[in-house]
């Protein structure tokens, strides 16, 4: 697994690996505003495979959850994340 840090942008959390940005995860408020709707995660080439979508995720549920935030993973990459870690303590919003 690469070093991946991960830092908050205005939309998105951004991975870097080194100098280089290795992805990012777009977020934006629902429309009702209860949630925080994890809209795409990308990774980019290169660096597929090394525990960046992983990052990028985990770094966004944690912040949420400590914002006492709740997450709707419409991202397909971040419904599988969360999937397979249950027990994650963010609450967890399912597309209506």
């Amino acid at each position: 697994m690469a070093d991946v840090e991960v830092v908050e942008d205005e939309h998105a959390w951004i991975a870097r690996v080194g100098e280089h940005v290795a992805g990012e995860l777009v977020w934006r408020e629902s429309h009702d505003g209860t949630a925080v709707v994890l809209v795409h995660t990308q990774v980019e080439e290169g660096f597929e495979g090394q525990g960046v979508g992983g990052a990028l995720v985990r770094a966004a549920v944690d912040r949420l959850a400590e914002q006492g935030r709740t997450v709707r993973p419409d991202c397909p990459f971040a419904r599988a994340w969360l999937q397979r870690h249950p027990d994650h303590p963010v609450q967890v919003q399912q597309r209506s």
